[in-house]
């Protein structure tokens, strides 16, 4: 009922900025990588791992309670004391919805070397690339720039964004992520996910 209120709520109060975000989203290009259409490596990825995957726990002094349904394409939950629900389109290469209490309008592209996703959300443009051979994931968020550098093998994450440093360190065999993040500690569980997930999908966490 809560939940139910609160979608209600943030419907409402995000109705004229949905629009003017789409209207920015359109005119802001993708970074310039040369990737193949995100359906031909996103879908297949998606379909090969489990289809639910669940993040649990506490960041940004708030509950994290957020479902990935691989197979719909959608994400689904609450965080950040916000309801959360996207949609993933991966032949439209879109993710819209809504989440943290603002219209969510982005474009991406999906290859195995990288993820570049550019529009609105959280109020504000969006813009970055994921470099996974680089280990590094370097753009634009919720009007201040982003920066993290990654280690998939020690699942050490460093950087900055939001204007506060991250410092995050990642289990694989537990699937916990801890550390801080937006100025507030992080102790969050990811099941049948991992850190590709959390960094495809940053502007998420953010706050």
């Amino acid at each position: 009922m809560i939940l139910h209120t609160l979608c209600l709520i943030a419907s409402l109060a995000g109705a004229q900025s949905l629009e003017s975000l789409s209207a920015g989203a359109a005119g802001m290009a993708l970074p310039a990588f040369k990737f193949t259409p995100a359906a031909v490596v996103a879908a297949p990825r998606a379909a090969s791992l489990p289809r639910i995957g669940t993040i649990q726990g506490g960041m940004n002094h708030s509950p994290v309670d957020v479902t990935f349904d691989r197979r719909a394409g959608r994400i689904t939950g609450g965080m950040n004391l916000s309801p959360l629900d996207v949609a993933i389109d991966y032949d439209a290469s879109t993710i819209k919805g809504g989440a943290n209490h603002s219209p969510v309008d982005l474009k991406f592209a999906w290859t195995p070397e990288g993820v570049a996703v550019a529009g609105g959300a959280n109020r504000s443009p969006v813009k970055y690339e994921v470099t996974w051979s680089k280990g590094v994931l370097e753009g634009y968020s919720n009007h201040a720039p982003v920066r993290v550098e990654f280690d998939l093998e020690t699942g050490k994450l460093t950087g900055y964004a939001d204007r506060a440093p991250i410092e995050l360190q990642y289990d694989k065999v537990s699937g916990r992520l801890t550390g801080g993040m937006n100025r507030s500690p992080v102790d969050v569980t990811l099941i049948n996910l991992d850190l590709y997930d959390f960094l495809t999908y940053i502007f998420l966490f953010l706050k």
